[in-house]
């Protein structure tokens, strides 16, 4: 079985100008450090036809649940892969892959940013994917876990990404 993710969000910019900041090193970086905790941008491309990067985010022991402190042990390291691909309508779609050691790929989705068709400086960013975790007895319960911290940590993103936005 997995949980559904469905995300959605909006800013008061281009899709062209969001998506240069998405893929943007100096805002991954600060992004990552304004997060906390021992994180790191290991992979990082840019081109005209798209970009893909590579982070690892390390989750803190003490904010690991009791349930999954057996399975993930006392360090948890999620590596979480984008791919972005510039479209010909002006729009981008990509892909992300999370997960670690105990649950590869745990976590996958497939992303787009697009101009709000309404609105003249305005877009739309929209993740929808599944999470799944194959551990007997709990996965379902991690899964939920899992589910409901991708949703916090995408409305954190957000919130950045428009104070950077902001202040450019």
């Amino acid at each position: 079985m997995s949980r559904g993710i469905e995300y959605r969000s909006s800013f008061g910019w281009s899709a062209e100008q969001v998506f240069e900041v998405l893929v943007d090193r100096d805002y991954l970086e600060e992004r990552l450090r304004a997060l906390g905790g021992d994180n790191e941008l290991v992979e990082h491309a840019v081109t005209e036809s798209g970009a893909r990067f590579r982070i690892n985010q390390a989750v803190r022991a003490e904010v690991i649940p009791s349930i999954a402190r057996p399975i993930v042990g006392g360090r948890l390291v999620i590596a979480r892969r984008e791919e972005w691909h510039r479209q010909d309508d002006g729009s981008f779609a990509g892909t992300v892959t999370a997960g670690a050691a105990v649950v590869p790929n745990a976590i996958t989705a497939a992303q787009r940013l697009r101009d709000l068709p309404s609105e003249e400086r305005a877009c739309e960013h929209v993740v929808e994917g599944d999470v799944r975790v194959d551990v007997p007895f709990v996965g379902g319960k991690l899964e939920d876990l899992f589910a409901g911290e991708v949703r916090g940590l995408l409305d954190s993103e957000h919130r950045f990404t428009v104070d950077w936005l902001s202040r450019r």
